[in-house]
């Protein structure tokens, strides 16, 4: 695999990054989650990171800071390149970037349907803190993953 590359997400990476939309969000409706994802990228652009190989957007990682807290919005990387450290690349400099906006705790919700990825959170030292019913909406619930920087 070619070296793979973590910088700021920018406007023009949005159609690529909404094509990995539903890796991370299995209930979202492509073209109004990324209304939503615009929407976080003006809001909070430095916490918006995409990971490229070539000239191939291949992931994307997104937060929400809330004073001391942060939310990690969504990370997802193309399948054709799961397994390959382009998530850890992506969650690594994300926290990074948090810890040096002095966030204390950083939580992720997980769709239900993606509980496969809670390892990956677990390498980074998060835990499961609880669930919530049809936080996504009606048969869509979440798991709620909490790290303390």
């Amino acid at each position: 695999m070619s070296k793979v590359y973590i910088r700021k997400m920018v406007e023009c990476d949005l159609a690529e990054v909404s094509e990995l939309t539903l890796l991370a969000n299995p209930h979202a409706v492509k073209d109004e989650y990324k209304r939503y994802l615009e929407d976080l990228l003006k809001n909070q652009p430095d916490l918006s990171f995409v990971a490229v190989v070539g000239n191939r957007v291949v992931g994307y990682v997104q937060a929400e800071v809330r004073g001391a807290m942060a939310v990690i919005q969504d990370i997802a990387v193309n399948k054709e390149f799961q397994g390959r450290g382009v998530g850890e690349k992506l969650m690594e400099k994300e926290l990074q970037v948090l810890k040096g906006k002095n966030v204390k705790l950083v939580f992720a919700e997980v769709h239900y349907k993606c509980a496969s990825a809670i390892p990956f959170y677990y390498k980074f030292g998060f835990r499961i803190a609880g669930f919530q019913q049809d936080y996504f909406g009606a048969g869509h619930d979440a798991i709620i993953l909490k790290l303390e920087l």
